[in-house]
């Protein structure tokens, strides 16, 4: 029994490994974007950007009772996000979006907690993700999930979330 517990712990520990790679998608959009990104200083790489929550000073602007355009896009995406986040019982932190369209999701750490899902339902979540929020926002090009408030390798063990996500993922779950 012993033995077929250490076979079981090492072969587990041995297809992480060899999965790893394989459920990282790199692309020459998201190196696109990471140079641009890399280039911009950091105090001038958020200046342009739009945000939900008071995070750092930016607030949405209400005039007249409503809410403009794109802080309404952006109530629309927080939407998505709630609708699919919602089984685990996930706190959307902040939200917002720079000038290169680049959506930030940022998530409680209660998703590592509640999510025991396989790679397939984790894949299925990032990408039912990028569609709703690609259907619903126009000029996203890009999703990058932060956990509390920090880049994290993954909430489930299985897929890369430490790069913005692209086109690819939403093709993935055909």
């Amino acid at each position: 029994m012993f033995v077929l517990l250490i076979a079981f712990a090492a072969s587990t520990a041995l297809s992480y490994f060899y999965f790893k790679e394989k459920f990282s998608f790199e692309s020459s959009f998201i190196a696109e974007i990471e140079s641009r990104s890399a280039n911009a200083g950091s105090s001038t790489q958020r200046q342009d950007e739009l945000r939900l929550y008071e995070s750092n000073g930016h607030t949405a602007e209400v005039e007249g009772g409503s809410i403009s355009r794109k802080d309404a896009l952006l109530v629309a995406a927080e939407d998505v996000i709630r609708k699919h986040l919602k089984p685990y019982r996930v706190r959307l932190l902040d939200l917002y979006m720079d000038k290169e369209g680049i959506i930030y999701i940022d998530i409680g750490k209660e998703i590592k907690r509640n999510f025991r899902g396989d790679a397939y339902e984790e894949l299925k979540i990032i990408g039912e993700l990028y569609k709703g929020i690609k259907s619903t926002v126009p000029g996203f090009s890009a999703l990058k999930i932060l956990i509390e408030g920090r880049e994290a390798e993954s909430f489930g063990g299985h897929i890369d979330i430490s790069k913005p996500i692209g086109e690819e993922i939403a093709e993935s779950i055909r």
